[in-house]
């Protein structure tokens, strides 16, 4: 009996201690990727640690930065009018956070953002924003290049059968700079 006292006791004090800690909230983009927290003033701190004591997840109306996909700069979140986390990742200037021209995140092997769907360039030299992928993506996906055939890579909406076969093609043509730039494949 007094064990089980003993443990239930033990038991509502690891639940009271876990459930004081507080989460990061990981606000979303229109591709998935999650927030990361900045530096904050200590007026927003403590702001952030009352509204965490009375259940809110945020002070409505604090912003954070976040990955925002279309953008070198970082994203802003900003905290739900009613505390209870924070709102999608946005660009700076309130739009949505979209892929770069032939990059989407479902190109990607594992949780990849904004990958190139128009494949060509090395992927193992292929950082997210590489001018000279960009540079062929640019070019494959112009007017009377492949953009018939890329239509869906160039969208950033996946990867499909007859896109690969014609970036080869211009590589040896309308895109040969380019496609010898970033190491064709």
């Amino acid at each position: 009996m007094r064990h089980i006292l003993f443990l239930s006791l033990f038991t509502a004090a690891l639940a009271t201690a876990c459930g004081s800690s507080t989460t990061d909230p990981e606000p979303t983009g229109s591709g998935g990727s999650s927030a990361s927290s900045t530096s904050e003033s200590s007026a927003s701190a403590s702001s952030t640690t009352a509204s965490s004591a009375t259940g809110a997840t945020c002070a409505p109306g604090e912003t954070m930065s976040c990955t925002c996909h279309a953008i070198g700069a970082p994203g802003v979140a900003t905290c739900l009018a009613d505390g209870s986390g924070y709102g999608p990742c946005m660009e700076q200037n309130g739009g949505a956070c979209r892929c770069p021209l032939g990059r989407g995140d479902g190109c990607c092997p594992g949780d990849g953002i904004c990958c190139a769907c128009v494949q060509g360039c090395d992927p193992n030299t292929d950082p997210l924003q590489d001018p000279e992928t960009d540079a062929l993506i640019a070019c494959v996906c112009a007017a009377g290049v492949c953009a018939d055939e890329c239509e869906r890579e160039c969208a950033g909406q996946g990867i499909a059968a007859d896109c690969r076969a014609c970036v080869q093609q211009a590589g040896a043509d309308a895109c040969k700079a380019e496609y010898e730039a970033c190491g064709g494949t």
